[in-house]
């Protein structure tokens, strides 16, 4: 996927998240993402990918930023 979609896919479902957290709250849509997005790589990757993919996204949780307040109030 190139840069650009990726951005604008990205806006987009920012746009969509920000929505919904107002809407629903918070912890009920990171549920939901969370385990919608698990299920995509379960079904794209083999189990050992999946694994793995598991497994670095446990590892980079020191990486992943606070959205700012306005994005999700």
């Amino acid at each position: 996927m190139k840069s650009d979609n990726l951005h604008d896919l990205y806006s987009q479902y920012l746009e969509f998240t920000s929505t919904m957290v107002q809407e629903h709250g918070g912890m009920e849509v990171a549920a939901i993402m969370m385990t919608q997005a698990l299920s995509i790589y379960k079904t794209s990757l083999d189990e050992i990918d999946y694994n793995k993919m598991v497994d670095n996204i446990s590892a980079s949780r020191s990486q992943v930023h606070k959205f700012t307040p306005t994005i999700l109030q």
